[in-house]
C-alpha cells in the first residue's frame, strides 16, 4: 500500500512540475511558428519581420482599454438581461454602447492590417491570396463530413421510403 501512495504521490508531482513547463514551451512554439509560416511564405525580411512585431505590440497597447471596457459593458448587458425588471431601451442603450466599441476596435484593427500592409512589397502582397489560413483546411475537412453525413442522411431516408 505504501509502495502505491508513494508512485502516485511522484507521479501527481511530476504532472505538477511538467505541464505548467510544457504549456509554456507550447505557447512560445505557437508564436514562433505563426512568425515562421508569415516569414517562410512571404519572404519576409528581419527587419520587416521587426517591424510587424512592433505594429502589433503598439495595436495590443493600444486596444487594451478599448478591450476591457468592451468587457465591462458585455457583462453590464447580461446583468440588465437577466434582471426582469431592465426595460427594452435600457437593453438597446446598452447594446448601442457595445456596437459603438466593436466598431472602434473593428476599425483599429483594420488600421493596423492598413499599416502592416505597408511593410510588404508588391510581391509579398500578391503571395498573400497563396497563404494557408489557419484554420482552412480543418474547417473544409469539417465541412467535407458535414456534406458526407447529409449524403448519407438522404440515402437512409430514400430506402427507408422504398
Amino acid at each position: 500500500m505504501k509502495k502505491l501512495f508513494i508512485v502516485i504521490a511522484v507521479l501527481i508531482v511530476s504532472a505538477v512540475v511538467v505541464l505548467p513547463t510544457n504549456a509554456a514551451q507550447t505557447e512560445k512554439k505557437s508564436g514562433f511558428h505563426k512568425e515562421f509560416c508569415f516569414k517562410n511564405h512571404l519572404g519576409l525580411t528581419d527587419q520587416q519581420l521587426a517591424k510587424m512585431k512592433e505594429l502589433r505590440s503598439r495595436f495590443h497597447a493600444d486596444t487594451r482599454d478599448l478591450k476591457y471596457d468592451l468587457e465591462i459593458k458585455r457583462v453590464e448587458m447580461r446583468k440588465l438581461f437577466t434582471d426582469p425588471k431592465t426595460d427594452d431601451e435600457t437593453l438597446l442603450a446598452k447594446q448601442k454602447e457595445i456596437s459603438g466599441l466593436r466598431q472602434q476596435l473593428s476599425e483599429k484593427r483594420a488600421q493596423m492590417k492598413i499599416e502592416w500592409r505597408k511593410i510588404l512589397t508588391p510581391e509579398q502582397i500578391a503571395k498573400l491570396d497563396k497563404m494557408p489560413h489557419r484554420y482552412h483546411e480543418r474547417w473544409a475537412h469539417h465541412r467535407h463530413h458535414i456534406a458526407k453525413d447529409r449524403q448519407m442522411d438522404k440515402k437512409s431516408q430514400k430506402t427507408k421510403k422504398e
